[in-house]
């Protein structure tokens, strides 16, 4: 790979989340953002010096996003998590009910309509929302953490 001046790399630390198009803004961590190629081999009768690789399926990540609290955020976060509460609660159907997230890397710039690269995330669910360990003796910072199921990004 040539690097250039021109060339637009992408800084881990710089990232946003959207879930249906609701800003769920910057996180401090954004991990298990993986999909595994499963296969299964098999040997072929009567050729004893080589096996067959068959592709069986994709399989995702949850996606675990950690940040500390803040006013703005945790509200877009609070507010999402209700919405989806509400459509679970009055659904009728099975079909899907599940949003599409977006994780946008952004470069050195830092400008989201010109991301290094954006994953867009199908049928998203929440798994989990964890809040704050809170004790008053210590002065850490309040953290979120907000755990997505999807069923993939390619």
């Amino acid at each position: 790979m040539n690097l250039t001046s021109r060339t637009r790399m992408g800084l881990s630390s710089r990232f946003h989340v959207a879930v249906d198009g609701i800003q769920l803004g910057g996180w401090s961590s954004c991990k298990g953002l993986a999909v595994e190629f499963e296969n299964e081999i098999v040997h072929v009768g009567g050729s004893y010096d080589e096996s067959w690789v068959l592709p069986t399926r994709l399989k995702y990540s949850n996606v675990t996003l950690t940040r500390a609290i803040t006013a703005d955020g945790t509200k877009a976060v609070q507010a999402w998590l209700r919405q989806m509460q509400q459509e679970w609660l009055n659904s009728e159907d099975d079909g899907d009910r599940g949003g599409t997230a977006t994780i946008t890397l952004m470069d050195t710039a830092g400008d989201l309509s010109k991301p290094a690269f954006q994953w867009t995330l199908r049928n998203v669910y929440p798994k989990s929302w964890k809040g704050p360990d809170m004790d008053a003796t210590s002065g850490n910072v309040a953290l979120e953490q907000l755990e997505l199921i999807h069923q993939g990004f390619l």
